[in-house]
């Protein structure tokens, strides 16, 4: 070995005894200096893994964050009572809990015995108390979280490490809503001396979220050294995490909105993973026989992400679109393979509002198109010469389909029957506003689960959340609200499964919706990264990574 590549060697040995070392001292210091690496990008070893994806976070404040990356760094960093592992969404396993948990004969009751073993990062032990705090701090936020902990009447800790909380109904999705980034288990003491509180004046009197936008307040895998929103994260292992993880040292999450540069960067080996890209992206980086280039893996994922038609109920406002007859041709008249193509491998047509990824979630066949009888019902409801329609959408996109385009294809299938659409484009905060208000007469829209079980969907209903806003309203409709009734408590998950798809069939054809896509995820790895593993809550297991 030459001196100079000696002295390389000792110099590249050193540094990552110094990371070590820092990584450890930050145990003790109830948080970690937000500005220690500020800027800094450098892999710091070889077991420093980069990832580019564009997101959208706002705050890393567990109890605050609504945003779809919240539960990716929530994961890393914190702990709950209940996780989700794998690609099961519909099964959260004990994390902090033992697994002799118990629920009474009323299953409002639940009483969580909590593992003994667990620190935070200050060296606080957790304990009962901490749990306490933050369900109680969520529910008085009065944040975009609050309504998942809308169902606790109390919790309550009767010793150090036992916790009991009790609901005011039975609620058969109550698991999979801890699970979520909302309940991450906060050092009490350490957040309390920044500002939180679990009062019922917190929504104005709580002011750590500054504190937690740059320190863990965690006991996961994983610590908070920095964030520059818009820039990057960067997260250091826990040295004392309780639980298994695996062997990467240090993640930094770039934000590189810009799929084309995310592909030009894994190819130039400046990245590991590349996580926003499209069908079309996914075609570049594979060779003209069809195989992905050397070196590169893409992986596909299912989301429970949904693209939807609206259709308004209101005849004032809705106009031909009010008419049950019209909304049902319109739903025949679609190219159901045609849309999948556009949106590429792994897409799935919901036969509803259920994802195929939740319990008894069904799908439409492409067959379904039929514009012969699609033609006989806008004649039926005497519209056969067709009429002029808005189409609302946004310039925004799901999973990497633009939603103008979308609307392209809408339009063009029901120019087939007559109905003239003009598309109407808007910024995503004024279609949304439009959206919620309940003005548009036909609109494209998605729907990405705020907790992921069916209980979420009901917002579907008539006079629900999203039902109300095409102005569909309950009368006539007690079927589906007796259904969604008990599907929200229903405890045996076969018998729940069966009325879910009750359900999906009676609002398959008599409703305000036409169902469109349910979005695949894809991206891509580079050659030095393992065990890497999706879901749609989490998006990457980031605790589960390896690098080769």
């Amino acid at each position: 070995m030459n001196k100079k590549r000696l002295i390389c060697l000792i110099l590249s040995c050193l540094l990552v005894v110094c990371l070590f070392a820092g990584c450890s001292s930050s145990k003790n210091d109830g948080g970690n200096d937000a500005n220690a690496n500020e800027g800094s990008t450098e892999a710091a070893t070889d077991n420093t893994v980069v990832i580019a994806l564009a997101s959208d976070l706002k705050t890393l404040d567990p109890g605050q964050m609504y945003e779809i990356f919240g539960n990716m760094i929530c994961y890393a960093t914190y702990d709950m009572l209940f996780r989700i592992s794998g690609d099961n969404l519909s099964d959260p396993q004990p994390s902090l809990v033992t697994e002799d948990w118990t629920l009474d004969e009323t299953r409002t009751v639940y009483t969580f015995p909590l593992r003994q073993d667990v620190y935070f990062t200050s060296g606080n032990q957790l304990t009962a108390k901490d749990v306490v705090f933050t369900i109680n701090r969520v529910k008085n936020l009065k944040s975009n979280n609050t309504p998942n902990a809308e169902v606790v009447v109390s919790v309550e800790a009767p010793d150090d490490f036992t916790v009991v909380i009790t609901l005011d109904k039975p609620d058969a999705s109550f698991l999979t809503k801890l699970a979520s980034n909302a309940f991450a288990v906060l050092d009490s003491e350490v957040v309390k001396e920044h500002g939180a509180t679990d009062a019922e004046d917190a929504a104005s009197a709580d002011t750590a979220r500054t504190w937690l936008d740059a320190n863990s307040a965690g006991s996961g895998p994983y610590i908070l050294e920095s964030w520059t929103q818009g820039v990057e994260i960067v997260l250091k292992k826990n040295p004392n995490y309780w639980g298994e993880c695996g062997n990467v040292d240090t993640f930094i999450i770039k934000e590189i909105p810009d799929s084309n540069t995310q592909i030009q960067m894994l190819e130039g080996d400046e990245i590991d993973i590349a996580f926003t890209l499209n069908a079309d992206n996914i075609k570049q980086l594979k060779k003209e026989d069809g195989t992905t280039k050397e070196g590169i893996t893409i992986i596909n994922g299912q989301t429970s992400l949904i693209s939807f038609l609206l259709m308004n109920e209101d005849p004032a406002i809705g106009g031909p679109m009010a008419d049950h007859r019209v909304q049902q041709a319109v739903r025949l008249a679609i190219n159901y393979q045609e849309l999948l193509d556009l949106c590429g491998e792994g897409a799935t047509l919901p036969l509803s509002y259920i994802p195929e990824n939740f319990v008894g979630g069904l799908t439409r066949d492409v067959s379904y198109t039929d514009v012969e009888a699609a033609k006989a019902l806008m004649a039926e409801a005497g519209y056969a010469d067709g009429f002029d329609v808005v189409l609302t959408t946004a310039n925004y996109d799901t999973e990497g389909l633009k939603w103008p385009t979308i609307a392209q294809k809408i339009a063009s299938d029901l120019a087939q029957i007559g109905i003239n659409v003009k598309i109407e484009t808007g910024e995503i905060g004024v279609v949304i506003d439009a959206y919620r208000e309940g003005t548009c007469q036909f609109l494209i829209m998605h729907w990405s689960p705020d907790y992921y079980d069916i209980n979420n969907q009901l917002a579907f209903l008539p006079d629900a959340t999203v039902g109300a806003r095409a102005n569909w309203h309950a009368e006539g409709h007690e079927d589906m609200i007796a259904l969604g009734d008990l599907i929200i408590g229903e405890a045996d998950p076969e018998q729940r499964a069966e009325y879910s798809r009750q359900l999906q069939t009676l609002t398959a054809e008599d409703s305000p919706y036409a169902f469109l896509l349910q979005h695949p995820k894809n991206f891509a790895i580079g050659p030095r990264v393992d065990n890497v593993i999706y879901n749609d809550l989490v998006k990457l297991q980031l605790s589960e990574m390896n690098v080769k």
